[in-house]
């Protein structure tokens, strides 16, 4: 198999789309069933940007807080990852990090991939303060329970010229259970979705003009099922495309208006 960065681990596909914000020609939007393989792309994106590359912050919403962090022996494997053998990096994500997908974010800020994090999600907040890199680079984590302090946030920090932005769709349902999911585990209203998503909404305004980068985590057993999956996948994909995401015809929906 070609070791390149046109790979794509199993499970996982992507988009090239037109930059939003001017100065950059084009932006990934990624696909994932398991959130852990988000990490590829971010470790993709840094390798491949090469030269000048700023860690950007990283804007995620889910269910969880998905902040598990790295032990000793995870750190080692990380400092000996080869960055450039894609290969590698996909089976990095299948065979190492924490298979309760949990454990990719700050295993990502470990190697800075990533900057700061700013999580939107549902789970009982037991997030510490900061994370320390490998080089003893300073990660602030801030965890918001709505989508107006996530702004309100992000927009009081000076600096954040880039973004990821990093969806679970199991943010979008409601659950009884502790760890998210299980059997009675609903969905939130279409127009919830698309309100949060909404191009013209402040959380999109702010993230489309620095974004470079988007990953999309399925997650249907969190999610109540395949079919639940699927469809708040289509409003996500109604909401911020025209076309189809993976239909080679996707574009930017504010865009084209």
């Amino acid at each position: 198999m070609d070791n390149s960065p046109y790979i794509r681990p199993p499970g996982t596909f992507y988009e090239t789309l037109p930059a939003v914000r001017d100065g950059r020609d084009t932006v990934e939007v990624a696909i994932v069933q398991d959130h852990r393989f988000a990490f590829f792309y971010w470790q993709k994106w840094k390798t491949l940007k090469k030269e000048g590359f700023r860690p950007p912050v990283l804007v995620s919403l889910d269910w969880h807080q998905d902040l598990a962090g790295p032990d000793d022996e995870e750190k080692d494997e990380l400092r000996n990852l080869d960055p450039e053998d894609y290969l590698s990096v996909g089976r990095f994500c299948w065979e190492k990090l924490n298979q309760l997908n949990d454990g990719h974010i700050l295993a990502a800020a470990f190697l800075n991939l990533i900057g700061d994090i700013h999580i939107l999600h549902k789970q009982e907040d037991d997030s510490g303060p900061n994370f320390k890199g490998l080089s003893g680079e300073n990660h602030e984590i801030v965890c918001y329970k709505t989508a107006e302090a996530l702004v309100a946030g992000l927009t009081r920090r000076e600096g954040y010229d880039d973004a990821y932005f990093d969806i679970d769709l199991d943010y979008f349902t409601e659950s009884p259970d502790s760890c998210g999911g299980g059997k009675e585990v609903v969905l939130v209203d279409d127009g919830e979705i698309a309100a949060v998503l909404s191009p013209d909404g402040a959380l999109m305004k702010w993230v489309l003009h620095r974004l470079a980068g988007m990953t999309i985590a399925t997650e249907p057993e969190f999610c109540g099922g395949m079919v639940n999956s699927n469809r708040i996948f289509n409003i996500v994909d109604e909401t911020l495309f025209t076309g189809r995401l993976v239909s080679g015809a996707c574009g930017w929906r504010h865009l084209a208006t």
